[in-house]
């Protein structure tokens, strides 16, 4: 019996004077959890360990939990006075004797074998880290294994960090890994000293991996991270706490100098890495403005030279940086700020719709709306006269999201009806769309960028055509405009403009944003508009507006196809007649006709042409007559050849028009689709009996012959077998 006690206490002293792993555990007032933490330590099935408590002041009754365990000749305890997550670490270092180093925190736990899989993959003590996953742990039991996608080609392999710098990315999580000793000595790795300090892992992390030839990362998972204890630093979302995190990077910094030639190998991941911590911060942070200014002093130099891998960045986190670089933190905090929630009191944007009467135009355009990443705007739906269920999807709409409401408003006079749309605005920028369009998920926040850190008056945006067929989306054409890419690089007025104005400045309004101060000083100055007016209305914004700026992105899907109806009726062609006139008044009045007169040209030939091709019946009829015996010659389009025309198609597709006599025939063969056939017959009135019995009896005739035809094949069929029956018979007898 004394032999064998003599036995075990030679091999447990053996396990002290020798162990393999020294285990440290920092502790500062976790009386809740300890006992857990020590006994997951305490049981390993690994027993080559030792067990560094340090006690760091704890004012609860921690230190007497850690006393429990001292009879197990494994446990060291050293009781210091409070100095510091950064402080205990070094002095657990100091103090350790084994051969490699291994962590766990006391509020955390790892599984009893952890110890044994980490070691058995050291090689002998020829690796200088074995990394494992680890469980992300909920006081209810919940447990979630974190994984990282980038690193499983890697599982199982020895690698460099230098030569594989992707391994920088992952999270510093010190806990889930052991150090070779010999590693931090040799390099003078030590945690940075600040008292009351959160996030000291960090340079810990980026130093020795940075100083490392030879890492292994395992699949498994073995430290239970715990997530509910209210005093860890990932639950402390106070600024002086997040500051720490950016000291924790400069000491890095300082590290790596002697070693530059290697720091520049991982530079660009370095960097990325930063940029991950700073975002993880920002969702967290209490004072978000001034976490902003310091995210932007910090890595303005990196934003400037674009020093980072832009790939491995979500959208939301590229248009951060994007905003930070081009606008600064103060605007990159006005946008932020405005992605988070709706200030009904104070909406930063007043969205205007115009609705039709089309329930799954509606639907889809809201849907868009509602799920924008900028959330501070207001929709303001105007009810021109609907005549189906739409305004009952409206009120659903308005029930289901506070920042919809509606306004009724039945006037024809369209500066009347605009006047009352922007009084009845709250925002500090108007946005008039189209209901039958949807939008891309970031399109205000990127609009509101912008305008808002420009101080533009007007921004444009680059679009999509599309067509829903049958439940899905088909983009049909992209990138709607071609902008000057000079215009693109700074704010600009009409008089900027050098070639294709109307590319460059397509008057109608649901592809810009407008600042509302500007509108409301120059409305005075707008003519009186009509239906098809909007041309007016955004001609006269564009020609009073000093700072114009172009955001080249496709951000709006235009719908096109047989969904969208247009009409156009004679009072409505004398309004759009009378816009045009207006618009080039306008122009004449800048002095800038002569340079347009080309753009001009062109921009009433193609806006003509689309008129034509929109529309159907009467509609159709009218507008043809007019193009060709009065609209095209009175603006001078007639008189030039095919030369000055940019699309040659449009070019042909008015000498066809001119060279033609419009009858009910050659109608009907503009009219290829029969639905818009039997539309047009049907508004000819009186004299559609005549024509309704025209194509009928077409279509009657063309039955009945494809009838007889079939009949006369059939009893052709009959005769030449009787007549061959007949044959036999007489030949038989």
């Amino acid at each position: 019996m004394i032999y064998f006690f003599f036995i075990n206490f030679f091999i447990s002293a053996s396990f002290y004077i020798f162990p393999k792993i020294s285990i440290i555990v920092p502790i500062y007032n976790v009386n809740l959890y300890l006992k857990e933490c020590l006994n997951s330590i305490k049981n390993q099935t690994f027993k080559k360990i030792e067990i560094i408590c340090v006690n760091d002041g704890s004012t609860d009754n921690s230190l007497e939990i850690i006393m429990e365990y001292m009879s197990d000749i494994r446990f060291i305890i050293i009781d210091k006075n409070n100095s510091g997550y950064g402080d205990s670490m070094n002095n657990g270092i100091e103090f350790a004797t084994g051969e490699y180093i291994g962590i766990v925190e006391s509020d955390d736990f790892a599984d009893f074998n952890m110890f044994e899989n980490l070691y058995k993959y050291t090689n002998k003590g020829e690796l200088d880290i074995v990394r494992s996953n680890y469980k992300l742990f909920w006081d209810d039991g919940k447990k979630k294994i974190e994984e990282f996608y980038f690193i499983k080609p890697f599982y199982n392999k020895i690698i460099n960090p230098i030569k594989n710098p992707y391994f920088f990315l992952i999270p510093p999580s010190i806990w889930a890994c052991i150090y070779k000793k010999d590693l931090l000595i040799k390099n003078n790795i030590k945690f940075l000293k600040t008292p009351g300090a959160s996030y000291q892992d960090t340079s810990f992390f980026l130093k020795t991996l940075f100083k490392s030839k030879k890492v292994i990362y395992i699949e498994d998972s073995f430290l239970n991270y715990r997530q509910t204890n209210l005093n860890s630093s990932i639950n402390n979302n106070s600024i002086e706490k997040v500051v720490f995190v950016h000291k924790e990077y400069s000491e890095f910094e300082k590290f790596i100098k002697s070693d530059i030639n290697s720091f520049n190998k991982i530079e660009k991941i370095y960097n990325t890495k930063k940029f991950y911590s700073l975002f993880w911060n920002l969702e967290r942070v209490d004072k978000k403005k001034e976490y902003i200014k310091l995210i932007y002093q910090n890595i303005y130099k990196i934003l400037k030279n674009k020093n980072y891998l832009v790939n491995q960045f979500n959208k939301n986190e590229k248009n951060f940086l994007e905003f930070l670089q081009d606008y600064g933190y103060e605007i990159t905090y006005e946008i932020y700020k405005n992605t988070l929630n709706y200030n009904k009191t104070n909406p930063k944007i007043s969205i205007i719709i115009l609705l039709y009467n089309s329930k799954n135009n509606i639907i889809e355009c809201l849907n868009s709306l509602i799920n924008q990443t900028f959330k501070n705007f207001e929709i303001i739906c105007v009810d021109d006269g609907l005549t189906n269920n739409s305004s009952e999807i409206l009120k659903e709409f308005e029930k289901k999201d506070e920042r919809v409401r509606i306004i009724h408003q039945n006037d024809k006079d369209l500066k009347k009806k605009r006047n009352f749309e922007i009084n009845e605005s709250k925002g500090d920028y108007l946005i008039f769309l189209n209901s039958y369009d949807v939008f891309d998920n970031y399109m205000i926040e990127e609009l509101f960028a912008k305008i808002k850190g420009n101080d533009d008056e007007i921004v444009i945006c680059n679009s999509n055509e599309f067509k829903n067929e049958n439940g899905k989306i088909k983009i049909t054409k992209k990138k709607y405009f071609k902008f000057d890419n000079n215009l693109k690089k700074k704010t600009f007025s009409v008089f900027d403009i050098k070639k294709d104005f109307f590319n460059i400045l397509f008057f109608w309004p649901f592809d810009k944003i407008f600042k509302k101060k500007f509108i409301e000083n120059i409305k005075n100055k707008i003519q009186n508009l009509y239906y098809l007016d909007d041309l007016n209305f955004i001609a006269s914004l564009v020609f009073e507006a000093n700072k114009i700026s172009i955001l080249d992105k496709n951000l709006i899907n235009h719908k096109i196809g047989k969904n969208i109806k247009f009409s156009l009726k004679k009072k409505n062609f004398e309004n759009f007649y009378i816009s045009l006139q207006n618009l080039k008044k306008k122009i004449k009045q800048k002095n800038l006709y002569k340079r347009f007169k080309q753009d001009f040209i062109n921009y009433i030939a193609t806006f003509s042409i689309w008129q034509l091709e929109n529309i159907n019946g009467n509609s159709f009829c009218f507008l043809f007559q007019k193009l060709k015996n009065d609209f095209w010659n009175t603006f001078g389009i007639t008189k030039y050849n095919k030369n000055y025309f940019y699309d040659k198609n449009i070019y042909n597709k008015i000498k066809n028009i001119l060279d033609s006599d419009l009858n009910i025939f050659e109608i009907l063969n503009q009219l290829k689709n029969k639905d818009k056939k039997i539309n047009y017959l049907k508004e000819q009135k009186i004299s559609c009996l005549y024509k309704i019995f025209f194509l009928r009896t077409k279509k009657y005739i063309y039955n009945c012959f494809q009838k007889f035809i079939k009949k006369f094949l059939v009893i052709f069929f009959l005769i030449i077998v009787y007549i061959k029956i007949i044959k036999n018979i007489y030949y038989i007898n």
